[in-house]
């Protein structure tokens, strides 16, 4: 399902923000203006509990809850992420192919979700997506080549790093924006790479350009913190989730995609910072940034980590700054951060 979409769908008709609200087990939802407010549980504060109309922002007061709708509604009912986003379409009749013949509102915010609306095509967003049993045909275990570069055992398990005994490759899975199984890639495990072999290859192929790695493993602390870290490869994701900080996506290359640019506004994240390897023109980075800077209605900082000098990421060394231990790391962001 496109996630964005069905947050486009709920911010044009913002009357489905209530029936969301009270189909979930709140209470006492009424409208005041720009947003709504209600109760959490029966009998508590009507108040305790605010929703934008705009951007779909919420909090809840009373368990210091800092998200949007979507992580609001999952909190309440304990859903996983594709659950809650399944429960939230039902309950409005939402359906992509539906969707696709509304027409756009004349000026939706500032013309944002305007722009984003011809992505919601499903033969645009086309992905193959698959029962997660499927890792079954792999051995689901910590690896110890990534833990020797800084990714714990915790964060593999979280984000289902395996093993294919058939390729000899640790296999890590990717989603789609709505949590099913797209894709898996396979990294050759062990450390020098021979001439002639591939360190990286997808064992079950899929487009990158489509999707986000990281983007719902960490969409609730995005949302909370109000800060999206973006790098390239899937390590960069893993290894700052690492570190402790879970705000990490990574776009599986060096280009950002504007399909992939979109979700990641849709989050509408206060800041974001661009921190792509060493070695790549500053022009890739400056680029990227700039496609993530809003312009209208909602205001918000966009930079990139670039080592000039070369004081944190040695020159040659291709090193994401997510390699870097939680201290260097801190100094190389404050340092070298440039803002757009």
């Amino acid at each position: 399902m496109d996630v964005y979409a069905l947050k486009n769908y709920i911010i044009e008709k913002p009357e489905y923000i209530k029936q969301i609200l009270e189909e979930t087990g709140f209470f006492k939802v009424y409208d005041r203006g720009d947003e709504y407010r209600c109760a959490r549980d029966a009998g508590r504060n009507p108040t305790s509990v605010k929703v934008n109309k705009q951007t779909l922002s919420a909090f809840c007061f009373s368990t210091n809850l800092n998200g949007d709708l979507i992580t609001l509604v999952r909190d309440k009912l304990g859903f996983s992420f594709p659950k809650t986003i399944q429960r939230i379409a039902k309950i409005i009749g939402f359906r992509e192919d539906d969707f696709i013949d509304i027409e756009a509102p004349k000026t939706p915010f500032g013309g944002f979700y305007k722009k984003i609306k011809k992505f919601s095509n499903p033969q645009n967003l086309d992905i193959e997506m698959y029962n997660e049993e499927i890792l079954d045909r792999y051995e689901s275990k910590p690896n110890l080549l990534f833990y020797q570069d800084g990714i714990s055992i915790f964060a593999q398990r979280v984000f289902n790093v395996g093993y294919d005994c058939v390729t000899g490759r640790i296999t890590v899975p990717w989603k789609t924006f709505s949590g099913e199984l797209c894709g898996v890639m396979g990294r050759l495990n062990k450390k020098q790479i021979n001439e002639g072999e591939t360190k990286w290859l997808p064992i079950i192929p899929f487009p990158k350009s489509k999707t986000l790695y990281g983007f719902v493993e960490n969409y609730d602390v995005i949302r909370e913190k109000g800060i999206v870290m973006i790098g390239e490869s899937e390590k960069h994701t893993m290894s700052l989730a690492s570190k402790g900080i879970n705000v990490g996506i990574s776009i599986g290359g060096s280009f950002l995609s504007e399909v992939q640019a979109n979700n990641i506004k849709s989050m509408f994240p206060k800041k974001i910072l661009v921190m792509l390897d060493e070695g790549l023109e500053e022009e890739h980075s400056i680029e990227i940034a700039k496609n993530l800077k809003f312009e209208n209605f909602f205001k918000n900082d966009v930079g990139y980590v670039f080592d000039k000098e070369n004081m944190y990421l040695p020159k040659g060394s291709k090193l994401a700054p997510a390699d870097l231990d939680k201290d260097t790391l801190h100094r190389l962001i404050r340092n070298c951060t440039i803002w757009v």
